[in-house]
This record gives C-alpha cells, structure tokens and sequence, in this order.
C-alpha cells in the first residue's frame, strides 16, 4: 500500500488534488474516517483496514468470476457433437478425438455412432456438428447439407476363419444358403430425406436380400460375436478393416464380383462450415488419415 497520496495519485494515473477530493467523498458517504496523516506518511484507519481487506476480498470474487466466465464460454464455443460410422472410429475418429480433447481438456465431447442416416437425422436436428460416412447417393439436395471428400474405399465380404465360403473365389449366388449380418442397417423412419431410393433398391436387390435370413445389429462387438458363432456372412463392409476383423477370426470373402468404389467424407451444415472447433476437428481427421491412407483400398 502507498503511504504517499501522490504515489498512488501516480499509480492511478490521476491528479493527487483527485484522488484527495475522491476519498473525501468516500469517508463522507461512509461516515467514517478511512485514513489518517503521520509523520511517516498517510497510513489506514481501523475502518480503512476493514475497508481494504473487503475491497481486495471482492476484487478476488470479480477476478475468479471472469475465470469461470471464460472457462465457460471456452467449453461452450469448443465442444463438440460428432457422428461417425463404426469403421472411420476404428481407423481414424478414436485418434482424432483423443488430439482434440488433449487440444481441449475442459470441453464436453459427444460420439455417436450408427447408420448415415440416422446420423443425418441428428445433423439436420442440430444434435451433431458434423459426422463421417459414406457419401449417400439419391440425397435430398435441398437439406442445406455439405459433403466434403476425404477417401474413397471398396467394401467386402467378411466370414469366420474357417468359413465353408472362405479360402477360395466364390459366384455370388454361393451366398444365398447362409444367413447374413447387417451392421447399422438403414431405418424406414429416415427415408424422407432420401429423394431417390433406387440406388439403395438395387444394392439390396443384387445382394437377394429379400429372400435370406437377416441379423441385424448397431452393435460392432454383436455383429463379430454373430459371425464368429456361425456360418453368417457380413454383408459389404469397408475392405480396410480387414486388420480390425483379423484380430478377430474374420476374414473378407474373394468374389467375382468386384467391388465398386464408395466416397467417404463428412457432412456438415453449410452454415457451420467455419466454425472454429468444426475446422479444427477436420484439420485433425485429415491428419490422422495420412498415416493409415496406404489401408485406404
């Protein structure tokens, strides 16, 4: 504490005649005397003391109060709500998160995963910022949706090891005796977004689906415990997550049937296109993407 007035006069960058008038209306408004000229110098009254004390006391509140403010508006401006399909969490979402959230360690992080329809659903419902998926064909054009490309990828087959099926090329029509697994199939419920549905028809109808015994799941664990307790086949899944499957028995089919190409990306809101914490989640997903892209068939 000064002991001079025109030291804190100084400090305050006002006049000492301003700072003098100031504290004499305080002490009157107050009605007591806060401080009291020495032969030292000018030092606090009992009353002053107790005036300091709770002054310093509040300006502690206002300062932890401005702390908490902006711990609040960080977490609010930096959390994050995504989707993304069971694969893109195995090969690349669970690293990228786990960059954001070191990023970030005080935000709120939701994943949901599941169908991309369902997850376009929760997007369009503003319960999710953005997810990863495969590009859907015959979307209704005027969702104000945005899809950005990061890879493209052919899917397979996958069986047990061991599988009647497995260790040789097989013709399609080998798969009608046996039961297939469906992971995160499409939901009757979010067709309204669709504006063409054929190209979906047709995938089931080359697969004969309407004629086999399905077993479907959202769960990625359930779908690998029905594979490996049975001779079920799963039906197209991404190829690169043959190393994922191999950790547990299961192996991709060999068909003549190739494979054609899918587009996988993100979907966002046109209108959050540049919000800060969305660009940076996909700035660490493309990232995260370099080191696996040679798994990328």
């Amino acid at each position: 504490m000064f002991k001079n007035v025109s030291h804190a006069a100084n400090k305050l960058c006002l006049s000492q005649p301003t700072v003098t008038h100031n504290m004499k209306k305080l002490e009157e408004s107050l009605g007591v005397q806060l401080l009291e000229r020495t032969s030292t110098g000018v030092k606090t009254t009992e009353y002053g003391d107790l005036l300091l004390e709770q002054a310093q006391m509040m300006q502690r509140i206002y300062e932890n109060t401005l702390t908490k403010l902006a711990f609040i508006k960080a977490r609010q401006v930096q959390s994050l709500r995504m989707g993304t399909g069971h694969a893109w969490w195995h090969l690349f979402i669970r690293d990228s998160f786990t960059a954001y959230r070191t990023l970030h360690p005080t935000v709120n992080i939701h994943i949901d995963q599941g169908n991309h329809l369902r997850l376009m659903d929760l997007l369009l419902g503003g319960d999710i910022d953005l997810f990863v998926g495969h590009e859907i064909q015959g979307l209704n054009s005027k969702a104000g949706i945005s899809f950005v490309p990061l890879f493209s990828v052919t899917d397979s087959l996958f069986v047990r090891q061991g599988h009647p099926l497995s260790n040789r090329v097989i013709e399609p029509v080998e798969l009608q005796d046996y039961p297939c697994v469906e992971l995160t199939p499409d939901e009757g419920r979010f067709q309204h977004m669709m504006e063409d549905m054929q190209p979906k028809r047709q995938a089931r109808n080359r697969m004969h689906l309407e004629e086999r015994v399905i077993w479907s799941t959202n769960s990625m664990m359930a779908a690998v415990d029905m594979i490996n307790e049975s001779d079920a086949v799963m039906l197209s899944y991404p190829l690169c997550m043959a190393d994922y499957f191999s950790r547990h028995k299961i192996v991709p089919l060999q068909t003549t049937q190739p494979s054609p190409r899918y587009n996988v990306g993100f979907y966002l809101m046109r209108e959050k296109r540049d919000t800060a914490h969305v660009v940076q989640m996909q700035e660490l997903m493309q990232q995260h993407l370099e080191p696996i892209r040679h798994l990328l068939v």
